[in-house]
């Protein structure tokens, strides 16, 4: 990919990240609206709002990878790889420990 076509993806990406921030703020406002209000649905909203801001930095991090890649930096794409796996792990294992 060339330095331009990359530059043009990063810009895409923030805005991504961007709309990703103000979607998970909204679905946890409203969660708590609702569970406040006593509505059921309210954990389920609530667990949507968790899983878009837990997958905010996930979404940082495999970009870094792809940079790093791109570069052929190959000890931070292993170590960027890790940190993303062990990201996953947890959202993964806290989801299912409630």
């Amino acid at each position: 990919m060339s330095g331009e076509g990359f530059e043009r993806l990063q810009g895409q990406i923030e805005t991504l990240l961007g709309g990703g921030v103000i979607v998970s703020a909204i679905a946890l406002a409203g969660g708590l609206l609702l569970r406040f209000a006593g509505i059921p649905v309210a954990e389920w909203v609530l667990d949507a709002g968790l899983i878009a801001l837990m997958a905010l930095p996930c979404a940082r991090i495999a970009f870094s990878f792809a940079d790093a890649v791109r570069r052929r930096d190959r000890l931070l794409a292993f170590a960027t790889a890790m940190v993303l796996c062990v990201m996953a792990v947890s959202l993964v294992y806290s989801l299912h420990a409630r």
